[in-house]
This record gives C-alpha cells, sequence and structure tokens, in this order.
C-alpha cells in the first residue's frame, strides 16, 4: 500500500503554520533590533553580540526559509540558488558582525589576525552574497502571480540599502543607522506578509489568463 504525503494544512488566507512561525520570528527580529539599537557600545555590553551572532541571524534564515518553501514553486531552479546566496550571506554578516562585538568587547583573540582585517574579509564576501541573494527574492516575489508582490518591492529598497551599507562609499554612523531602521520595518512587513501572503483570487485569475 503506498502511502501519500500529507499535505500541510492551511489556516485562513492562504497561510499556513509555517507562515505563522515566520511571522513570530519576525516580530522577535523586529524587536531584537529595535533593542541593539539603544545598546551602548561598551566593554561590558555582552547584549549586543547576542543579537547580532544569534537572535537576528536565526529569525531571518526562518523568514527566508518560509518564503522559499513559496517561491519553490515558480522556478525552483532559481529559488535554491537563492536560498543557498541568502544563508552564505547571512552567515558572513554574522560572522562579520560577531567579530565587530568581540572586538568592542576586547574578546577577539588576535594571536593570527587583527579584528580589522577580518572583518573586512567578512564584509567583502557579505557585500557579494547577501544583496544577490535578496535581489532573487524580491524578483521572485515582485514576478509571482500567486503571492502578494508589494514584500519584493520592499526587499528590493533593502538591497539597494545593503550595496551601499557594506560598500566603499557609505557613512559608518548614518548607514548603520539607515540600514538598522529599515530592518525594523522590513521585518515587520514580513510579519503583516507572513500573515496573508497569498494573492486574492481575483488577481490570481487574472494573471492566469495574461
Amino acid at each position: 500500500m503506498s502511502m501519500s504525503q500529507k499535505p500541510e494544512s492551511k489556516l485562513s488566507s492562504g497561510r499556513t503554520r509555517a507562515d505563522l512561525i515566520a511571522c513570530i520570528a519576525s516580530l522577535v527580529d523586529a524587536f531584537a533590533c529595535l533593542t541593539f539599537l539603544f545598546l551602548q557600545v561598551n566593554p561590558a555590553n555582552v547584549g549586543r553580540l547576542y543579537i547580532a551572532s544569534l537572535i537576528d541571524p536565526i529569525t531571518c534564515i526562518i523568514g527566508y526559509w518560509v518564503i522559499y518553501r513559496r517561491l519553490r514553486g515558480t522556478k525552483p531552479i532559481l529559488a535554491d540558488f537563492g536560498i543557498s546566496i541568502l544563508v552564505l550571506g547571512t552567515f558572513f554578516l554574522t560572522c562579520q558582525n560577531a567579530v565587530e562585538e568581540l572586538s568592542n568587547l576586547n574578546l577577539f583573540p588576535a594571536k593570527y589576525v587583527s579584528a580589522i582585517e577580518l572583518d573586512t574579509l567578512l564584509e567583502l564576501f557579505a557585500s557579494f552574497s547577501l544583496p544577490l541573494g535578496l535581489a532573487i527574492y524580491a524578483w521572485l516575489i515582485a514576478t509571482s502571480p500567486l503571492l502578494r508582490r508589494w514584500l519584493g518591492f520592499m526587499i528590493g529598497i533593502q538591497v539597494l540599502i545593503l550595496f551601499i551599507d557594506l560598500g566603499a562609499f557609505n557613512i559608518p554612523r548614518l548607514s548603520e543607522l539607515g540600514t538598522a531602521v529599515y530592518a525594523i520595518i522590513l521585518s515587520l512587513a514580513k510579519a503583516v506578509w507572513f500573515l496573508s501572503p497569498v494573492a486574492d483570487r481575483g488577481v490570481r485569475l487574472r494573471a492566469n489568463r495574461l
């Protein structure tokens, strides 16, 4: 007797339980980013290290994965490439943030390499991978007839902000503040999107006729 795979249970508005989990993760990420803004940089404050190297990357990966589950039904190869690049870019950015915060706490072991050199190298890797992965996600969402496309345009704005923040022509304090503020806005927007990610039936029918 063949066993059929049980379909994932869906709630109202086309969302699944995974969408609800991603919604909660996005709200946690928004609160963590807001807290990060108000935590002062000093050798006695380890809160920034926990947020930058643990809470933020985990909540982001949860959101990326849940979006990927929907994008894979449209363009699977591009969606696979996008999630791979995003996970890699998130890893590089997390390591860079950890190096920076460990250096601020005077805990970075600088026996073989300096914190500045490693920070620069990780920033270089993150500046190529993370914006590329986000750009792929933005394009797939914005062109999908099944999903609410506005999130794709908001992620596109994040790509531009990250490109400036991780590029060589940023203003450090202003770029950091702008990136953090928009990260909060985008996390709240994702939370709303996860509550109702599927486009209205009329929109889907019109898209299918094209």
